[in-house]
């Protein structure tokens, strides 16, 4: 599995748990009777919520343009590919271990977040 298959797979969990977490957060408002009747949750709520739905399409997004990166670099003439491909494999190797420990925060978070659903309160109560 190459370095780029393997970049895109760990970007492609993480932006999934993000996206996950901002639509949980936005699903435990509806949890009946135990929903927050203040204002002040409700909005906590919705920019938590924009927050993990923003991050997630920022990762799909860096996911993306970072192979197509890969593959242009890829690409090129013998002596530039070889220049370039060294630096577009560090990157991708400080992005993959960043990228890493990106996905198993949001993992985790998912978790908690699932986890204080099936007590039946909304997360932000």
């Amino acid at each position: 599995m190459s370095m780029v298959t393997l970049f895109r797979i760990v970007y492609f969990c993480a932006a999934l748990f993000s996206i996950a977490s901002g639509a949980l957060v936005i699903t435990s408002l509806f949890i009946p009777d135990r929903a927050p009747q203040s204002l002040q949750f409700l909005i906590i709520s919705l920019v938590v919520s924009t927050i993990f739905l923003g991050g997630g399409a920022l990762l799909l997004g860096l996911q993306g343009q970072v192979a197509r990166i890969a593959t242009i670099a890829r690409g090129l003439e013998a002596e530039t590919a070889r220049s370039l491909g060294k630096h577009v494999n560090r990157l991708l190797a400080y992005l993959l271990v960043g990228g890493t420990f990106l996905c198993a925060l949001l993992g985790v978070m998912a978790y908690a977040i699932l986890a204080r659903i099936d007590q039946g309160f909304a997360v932000f109560s």
